[in-house]
């Protein structure tokens, strides 16, 4: 707050950048799914798409076949729309408390749109490298899928009460309602770390972690990119690129998995209404990072991108 007073000018414009980042990369994106997700699940629409996948979700996650529809809902629409709706899901008795925690691991992934349009378009300005990413990271959400699985919940389809299509009265703008609250929290909770990212450079506090990073990965520019995207995914990302380091897709492809805390943030918001532990999350998400940063390093060993 005293620094916000103090230059004023200079973070009101940060605030500022920090809400076209929300309007012009997340709010197109999740918008429609938060909308739409949200209708399929009250008219009970979800449920009769699960039937069909349910025998390949029990065997690849261990769940039943809704978590099949909240994998592809996630998929396509990006951060936090899985664990919206994971957290919907949960709250309408559609998935038992153990599934929603497996979930929330492999429901949780960045959006096609922002890694081949975002990252391998607009700031790489390399198609391939941008399917790469896409790949390694959906492999590496499956791997570890399947590594936390464990046993196969108890409960099964038939057995979870059943959820009628409820009246179409209101049903529209309820689910517009809700949908705007929650991007409007998202929107927020980006701009503060968006801005908490600057405050933290003005003062110093990156200093050690960019030095530790430096000396792991051999490039002042990868290192202070990787630290800035521990906090905030998408301004990591913007920093690393300007590296040339070797090891700058394995790097970006970590930092798309882990999502930063401001992901994280943002996830949780929606999985504590599921009862789901930050740290069980947190470990889902770092497995994931690592396991994409693997496949990634693998692959430009073989094939430069």
């Amino acid at each position: 707050m005293a620094l916000f007073a103090v230059f004023s000018e200079k973070y009101a414009r940060a605030t500022l950048n920090g809400i076209k980042l929300w309007a012009f990369n997340i709010l197109p994106s999740v918008f429609p799914y938060f909308v739409f997700t949200a209708l399929l699940t009250s008219l009970g629409s979800a449920a009769r798409l699960a039937a069909r996948c349910g025998k390949v979700t029990k065997k690849l996650f261990g769940c039943g076949g809704m978590s099949g529809y909240a994998f592809f809902i996630a998929a396509v629409s990006g951060y936090p729309g899985g664990s919206k709706i994971t957290a919907e899901l949960y709250a309408k008795n559609l998935v038992t408390s153990e599934e929603a925690y497996k979930m929330s691991g492999f429901c949780s992934l960045s959006s096609p749109l922002f890694i081949l349009g975002t990252v391998g378009g607009m700031i790489l300005q390399n198609a391939a490298a941008g399917f790469a990413l896409l790949g390694a990271h959906v492999l590496a959400v499956l791997a570890t899928a399947v590594i936390l699985r464990g046993k196969k919940s108890a409960a099964t389809e038939e057995e979870r009460p059943v959820v009628r299509a409820q009246s179409a009265d209101n049903l529209i703008y309820e689910a517009v309602y809700e949908s705007v609250i929650s991007v409007l929290v998202l929107g927020g909770i980006v701009t503060v770390f968006f801005v908490a990212i600057e405050m933290l450079s003005d003062v110093g506090a990156f200093y050690l972690p960019e030095k530790l990073f430096t000396i792991l990965f051999g490039d002042p520019a990868l290192a202070r990119g990787f630290a800035f995207g521990l906090v905030e995914c998408t301004t990591g990302i913007y920093a690393a690129a300007q590296s040339s380091s070797p090891l700058l897709l394995p790097v970006i492809g970590f930092l798309l998995s882990f999502g930063g805390f401001s992901v994280m943030t943002q996830s949780c918001v929606f999985l504590k209404k599921a009862k789901i532990k930050t740290a069980w999350f947190f470990l889902s998400k770092t497995m994931h990072a690592v396991i994409t940063f693997a496949i990634l390093f693998i692959l430009c060993s073989l094939t430069p991108l």
